[in-house]
């Protein structure tokens, strides 16, 4: 997991929008639904269980977010791992949760242009539209449907991914319209919408965002964080009558 910078100098129009209706579809990226591990980086990081990561990350997630959402493509990268692929196909089987996007749902024309979209992206990237090579499929192939659906989002902690709609405008891919929402803007809605403990949040954040030296040059520890962010959100979420309290919320198994 590469090395992410945290921005709380400014308020993300995009987060800002997803707090004033959470019912917004949300697609997400592979890395949303296979456990962190930063033990690469560091011997002192261990990987996180996938039953730990389920409970502390991906029910809060679903629980919060009714229409948060995958391409096909991401589904096929979590089916790697044994453990997200069981359990993201009981969700979707029973729970129809997370919603599949999939490119058959394009007409004749939309599909022209997602194709065109895809290889303006896929020049970024490893991924090779003719070869439908692995590297950065879901990626790639999530940016173009979003964007020719004229969806709004795209989540990830990627750094790769997130550079493809920040420099949107430069490399000419056609992901202007796209925003993105960083794992520690959800972390934080997580927080605010008591989908989960502060212990919760404050562990994830720590080991996503302040767990090595390279991690502590560039990002705030957790206190200056949530200050941080207070300041730039919680008058929005304190005056937003539609912001969610989801503390009683039962999820599902």
């Amino acid at each position: 997991m590469k090395l992410n910078k945290v921005n709380t100098s400014n308020q993300n129009s995009a987060l800002v929008s997803l707090i004033q209706d959470s019912n917004q579809i949300l697609p997400v990226d592979a890395n949303f639904f296979i456990a962190f591990d930063r033990s690469k980086l560091s011997s002192s990081l261990r990987p996180i269980d996938f039953i730990t990561f389920q409970k502390m990350w991906i029910n809060p997630l679903l629980s919060t977010f009714p229409n948060l959402s995958i391409h096909e493509s991401v589904y096929d990268e979590i089916t790697v791992n044994y453990s997200a692929q069981k359990f993201i196909d009981k969700q979707i089987g029973k729970y129809q949760q997370p919603l599949l996007l999939s490119d058959s749902e394009l007409d004749e024309n939309g599909e022209i242009v997602r194709a065109s979209i895809e290889k303006k992206i896929a020049k970024y990237t490893r991924y090779e539209p003719e070869k439908d090579n692995a590297d950065n499929r879901g990626e790639v192939k999530s940016l173009a449907y979003i964007a020719t659906k004229g969806l709004l989002y795209f989540c990830s902690h990627d750094s790769n991914a997130l550079k493809l709609i920040e420099k949107a405008s430069e490399w000419d891919t056609n992901l202007e319209s796209v925003n993105a929402i960083r794992t520690y803007e959800i972390l934080y809605y997580l927080l605010k919408a008591k989908a989960t403990s502060k212990d919760v949040v404050r562990f994830l954040y720590k080991y996503l965002y302040y767990s090595t030296k390279s991690d502590k040059a560039v990002n705030p520890e957790w206190g200056i964080f949530i200050n941080e962010m207070d300041n730039l959100y919680d008058e929005l979420i304190s005056t937003c009558p539609d912001f969610p309290d989801i503390s009683a919320v039962q999820v599902n198994p």
